[in-house]
């Protein structure tokens, strides 16, 4: 496994670093435990995670927090690159903040904490003011803080590989073709992949993929592609127009404002 780990800043409690991993084989790692409160979130990629009380598959859409006492395993995809973002926060911190108190596995996150973490790495690696910079984290783990623990799943076992199998392969490439390809792929009617899909992910396919392209947009942007007519074809989008108007209705601004934010 290819990992590095790339410490941006700290702070008064806190630090955020970009952490980025290639694995060679489908193996789950060895049980380890951290130091700190460790508040990840998935930017780029889709990976197993057990930790106490909790296992499945993370992505672009979620964060979950590490505690101290945590033990977790972590399954990367072969020869695919997961990105992260993480920031450690030390035991006075996370109490201030209520995030000694979330619960174990992923929350779902919306767009604007997605892009306020985006922005918490692009002020990091551009050396912002330190005062500015705590501010924003304390913002943005307050408000993760605050997320409604998932409640969907629960259903049969294979239900449930189904929707990871499905999430893998938007995951992987969020510009699937058609809705009947993807449910050709995995073998299945799309009336049942539909259907399991919203009761075990808690939305349906259409709106997670949507969100996911988002999350891509914002991905490529911060990678510093400037050519958004060529990001739309390749992100399944109609066209240029289509992207912008998707990205400015699920995070209140054009793509070049955001360019301006991340890059």
């Amino acid at each position: 496994m290819a990992s590095t780990t790339i410490r941006l800043a700290t702070g008064d409690g806190f630090a955020v670093d970009d952490l980025r991993v290639v694995e060679r084989a489908r193996s789950w790692t060895r049980p380890e435990a951290g130091a700190g409160y460790r508040l990840v979130f998935v930017r780029r990629g889709l990976f197993g995670l057990r930790v106490p009380g909790w296992s499945g598959l993370v992505d672009p859409l979620v964060a979950y927090l590490r505690r101290p006492e945590d033990e977790q395993r972590i399954a990367h995809r072969p020869g695919a690159e997961d990105t992260c973002t993480v920031l450690t926060l030390d035991g006075e911190l996370a109490a201030e903040l209520g995030a000694d108190r979330m619960p174990r596995g992923p929350l779902r996150t919306d767009p604007p904490i997605d892009l306020a973490q985006r922005a918490v790495l692009a002020g990091a690696r551009r050396g912002d003011d330190g005062f500015g910079l705590a501010e924003r984290v304390v913002w943005l783990v307050r408000q993760v803080s605050r997320l409604d623990e998932r409640e969907a799943g629960g259903g049969k076992p294979s239900h449930r590989r189904l929707a990871e199998s499905a999430r893998e392969a938007l995951a992987t490439d969020p510009a699937w073709p058609s809705f009947t390809a993807l449910a050709g792929e995995l073998g299945v009617s799309r009336a049942h992949l539909s259907r399991v899909f919203r009761a075990e992910v808690g939305e349906s396919l259409t709106r997670y993929r949507a969100r996911l392209r988002v999350r891509a947009v914002l991905d490529r942007i911060e990678d510093g592609e400037t050519n958004l007519a060529r990001l739309a074809a390749e992100l399944g989008f109609a066209d240029h127009a289509h992207l912008t108007r998707t990205v400015r209705a699920e995070l209140g601004r054009p793509p070049a404002r955001l360019r301006a934010l991340l890059g």
